[in-house]
Parts: structure tokens; sequence; C-alpha cells
């Protein structure tokens, strides 16, 4: 896929045009969220909110467009469609997917600051199979495991997805097992992910593998919808269900 890259130059010019203030402590990373990677293919435009913007119209001035006045984009339906992902901030940058028929109107905007952040999910392990369970139903084996190996399944694991403003991803367990667990119950794999971007409103990771030299190569792209973000959630639809986000700041136990 082909990489373009907007130069961090943009910043000063894109806050200078919305009119809108920066705070002291931002300044460096809206240098970084201004960097945007467009894919071939994908129709997401990438700016900033302008003052102005509400629930129903965004005043939206374009990375390309440095040099001109703000558009203005109707997401009534967005917003009753719930395509509204994070909070529209004057300042803050967007990424935007415009309605195929009618350039003026947003089929779906997502807040870049919001996006860009530590996110933690927690997963549950499932029992570990050994020869004297074949031919049993799960009920069955969790009705003959004594309570030790029950409450070792209903203990959860926390799992990160960091999406860094270089588009790189860190993704990890934040729970090492000891081998005497891993005989008992089996928590998923963390999938090794190298870079996250957006593609036509849905957001695509990148996983890696090692290949037979001990480079970390891509093997996939698993592509998930946005469902709903804000500062305290994210879900993501992904082939395989829906996996609930919350931010590294908070804690669920």
């Amino acid at each position: 896929m082909k990489k373009f890259f907007i130069p961090l130059i943009l910043t000063s010019l894109l806050t200078l045009a919305c009119g809108g203030r920066q705070e002291k402590s931002n300044i460096e990373e809206q240098q970084a969220d201004t960097l945007a990677f467009v894919l071939e293919g994908d129709s997401t435009l990438y700016g900033l909110v302008c003052e102005g913007s509400t629930d129903t119209l965004l005043i939206f001035l374009p990375n390309d467009k440095v040099a001109e006045d703000p558009d203005t984009l109707n997401i009534l339906d967005a917003t009753r469609k719930r395509n509204i992902f994070g909070q529209l901030m004057t300042g803050d940058d967007v990424a935007v997917v415009r309605n195929n028929d009618d350039s003026t109107v947003a089929d779906i905007v997502i807040s870049m600051k919001n996006l860009r952040s530590t996110w933690r999910y927690k997963v549950l392990p499932t029992l570990h199979l050994h020869a004297g369970m074949d031919g049993m139903t799960e009920q069955q084996m969790i009705a003959n495991l004594p309570d030790s190996v029950s409450e070792q399944l209903a203990v959860p694991h926390e799992y990160v997805l960091d999406l860094q403003n270089d588009h790189s991803v860190y993704s990890y367990s934040t729970v090492k097992m000891n081998q005497e667990q891993e005989s008992v119950v089996e928590y998923p794999k963390a999938k090794h992910y190298g870079t996250w971007h957006l593609f036509n409103g849905k957001l695509l990771l990148t996983r890696m593998q090692i290949d037979t030299l001990g480079n970390l190569v891509p093997e996939a792209i698993d592509t998930a919808q946005f469902v709903m973000m804000n500062r305290d959630t994210l879900i993501l639809n992904f082939s395989d269900g829906m996996t609930h986000y919350y931010p590294a700041k908070t804690t669920e136990e």
C-alpha cells in the first residue's frame, strides 16, 4: 500500500486558520497528530475541528486546504446514527468520511485525539483440555472441576492496545502465566500488531509474525468497525465479535 505523509509544519497553519487555541501541554501532541497516513483507495479526509462546530454542523479545515476557508459539513444524520466517534473539540484533529452523493455531508467523523490512546480490555480463560475430557460437554467438564480450577476460569487477564501517534501499535498482555496455571487454563495469546490505519471509517490493524529468519513481517490485517468511542469507552466490532476497551487511566476490577 502506498503512504503519503503530511508535513508537520502544517500544524501551525492549521491552528491559525481555524482560530483555535491550544494548551501548551498539547502542542507536541498536536504536531504528531497532523502526521496522517493515507492508504491507497481510502477516501478519509484529515483536518481540524474549527470554532463554531455543533452537533449538527462540523466546521472542518482539511489538511490539504490550509490556505482556504474551512468547510461546513452537515453531521446531523451522522449524529443520529451515532457515527460521531469521540469528542469534537475546537483545535482537535479528526478523520472525516464524506457522503458519496453529497460532499457537504459527513457520514462518519472520528476524533483522532481520542483514538490515539492506550486502551485496555479483559479476556477470560478457557479450560485446557486433556485426554480424560474427550466426549464431554463444556458444562460437564466444568461441573467435574475442583473449586480451585473453577475459580481460575473466572479470573480475567488484562490486555493492552496502545495506538501511537506515528501509527505504530503496542499490543500485549499485562499478566505473565506460570507453567502450573498454563496447564489448567488457557488464555488467548495477545495478537501482535505492528501498525494501525483508518480506511473509509474503519480501523485496520496489521498483525505481525516472526519469519524463519527472526524478522517481524506482516501476517494479516484485522479490520474493525467502530461501534462507540468516547473518553471512557472504545467498542470495536471485529469479524469474530466485539471487543470493549477502557482507557489505561481507569482501573476495573
